[in-house]
């Protein structure tokens, strides 16, 4: 199994957004450190009692860190493409894939935070049948030539976006039973977020995927599986050991990418040290509702953290 990070791009305690640079430089450190991606999540902003955080745009921030890495994989966990255009996200997509030498992952997800639809008078009603159509939009445009579409919501005549060598993975974040089976009907991967030390919560979301994998004539080998962990911050205890432990576990449980969100900022990030083994190569191939290609890298069972040796709390569930 291998392992990324989620990269924090706010303090919530203070009310602070980093700063673009704080960011980029957070997603260097991941790469100096051995993560296999890194992954920054699309808001607006988001309502908190104690007030309101803004948020940077995920593709600009992947396209700086893009041009300052080499290796890493980068990826939005998740954009919601009910927050721009079809045509506008297609083509993002696309420069970002081209930019980052194929590293790029787009993660989509129909959205959640209503406060943020209303703000800027987005549609709320009916999230799933609009990102399906969506969906199918930007992957169609992704893939090449002209499209039309004539949907309820995604209407598009000869509609068209620069062409890619190749074009980014599309993986789905998913709970419900309408975005699984799109999910195994049409993506590369899965996302399921957030958990803790035990992968048990992911059991029966594991058996829904393999139904609907196995409904659509995929094989399970041709997709990937990735999940969200949280992580307290420092002061929660736990080792090194307890981190392997609890990689491992995923690992049984059929995971193939562990997504680390850890509760610390991007200087506490940078200042760690250590490695993390096991990272390997993972190709990527056109994103379509055909099984594409994945690679497989084992997790080593006896690992260091890429926060350090020891250094790292314990996992909680959040």
């Amino acid at each position: 199994m291998k392992v990324g990070v989620f990269v924090q791009t706010c303090d919530a305690d203070a009310g602070r957004m980093f700063g673009v640079d704080e960011v980029v430089r957070t997603i260097e450190r991941a790469e100096e450190l051995g993560f296999e991606s890194a992954w920054v999540m699309d808001h607006p902003f988001i309502e908190r009692p104690a007030g309101r955080l803004t948020g940077h745009d995920p593709l600009v921030l992947l396209a700086c860190a893009a041009a300052r890495t080499r290796r890493i994989r980068l990826g939005t966990l998740v954009v919601c493409p009910a927050f721009r255009t079809v045509g506008q996200l297609a083509r993002e997509a696309a420069a970002l894939a081209d930019a980052s030498g194929g590293r790029f992952i787009l993660g989509l997800g129909s959205g959640w935070h209503q406060p943020e639809f209303d703000a800027f008078e987005y549609p709320f009603d009916h999230l799933v049948g609009r990102f399906e159509e969506q969906l199918t939009a930007v992957r169609d445009l992704l893939g090449g030539g002209r499209v039309t579409a004539e949907g309820r919501y995604v209407r598009l005549r000869e509609a068209e976006v620069i062409a890619t060598a190749a074009p980014p993975p599309i993986w789905i974040a998913a709970k419900g039973p309408r975005m699984l089976r799109l999910t195994a009907r049409c993506a590369d991967g899965w996302n399921l977020a957030w958990g803790g030390p035990d992968p048990g919560w992911l059991a029966a979301s594991l058996a829904g995927l393999a139904r609907e994998l196995d409904a659509a004539g995929r094989e399970r080998g041709s997709f990937t599986v990735s999940a969200g962990i949280s992580w307290v911050p420092d002061g929660g205890g736990g080792t090194a050991a307890e981190l392997g432990r609890t990689l491992d576990a995923y690992g049984a449980a059929g995971v193939d990418l562990a997504i680390l969100s850890l509760a610390v900022g991007p200087s506490q990030i940078r200042r760690r040290r250590g490695r993390l083994p096991g990272r390997g190569r993972h190709r990527s191939r056109r994103p379509s509702c055909r099984a594409p290609r994945r690679a497989r890298t084992p997790w080593p069972r006896s690992m260091s953290p890429a926060s350090g040796a020891g250094d790292q709390p314990a996992a909680r569930r959040p």
